[in-house]
């Protein structure tokens, strides 16, 4: 990725953490705009023979999330995203973010689990959950925004050098 590059999925993973966070929702008007301005730009600057790589990584983005949110596992707005993504950054980058992005999701879903021990169970009660049932309480219902696991991935990716 060059700094163009990421620069612009640096700013759409800023937008949707921050749309997320505070709404458990991606805005499609984001991803659809990330999505067209990165196919102009890797059109534009390598020219058409870009146009099958852009696919690529939209379709490397969005297939392996769509499974996912078939499962219930995420929401479509997280689908879109890495849709947009790709797009910007390539196949092996979309990929590649989401199984580290995946790594992530299962390290909290680990935290959450923790919180449910009796010693901690306590404690965790006194902090609000703003994203739906509160953990302790939950059951199999606990939500995350996806963007939690996706934003320190990105970062990891970012300083190893992906």
């Amino acid at each position: 990725m060059n700094t163009i590059e990421g620069f612009a999925t640096a700013a759409l993973l800023l937008f949707a953490c921050w749309s997320d966070i505070r709404r458990m929702e991606i805005s499609n008007r984001l991803c659809a705009a990330f999505a067209a301005g990165g196919f102009l730009f890797q059109i534009t600057v390598y020219g058409p023979g870009r146009f099958w790589w852009t696919i690529g990584g939209l379709a490397a983005g969005a297939i392996p999330l769509w499974l996912l949110y078939a499962a219930r596992g995420l929401g479509a707005g997280d689908v879109k995203w890495f849709a947009a993504y790709g797009v910007w950054a390539g196949a092996a980058a979309a990929l590649e973010l989401a199984v580290f992005s995946l790594l992530f999701a299962g390290g909290i879903a680990a935290l959450l689990l923790l919180l449910k021990l009796p010693p901690v169970r306590v404690w965790a009660l006194r902090f609000a959950w703003p994203w739906g049932p509160h953990p302790v309480r939950a059951g199999k219902g606990a939500k995350f925004p996806f963007m939690l696991a996706v934003a320190p991935a990105y970062a990891l990716l970012a300083f190893a050098g992906g």
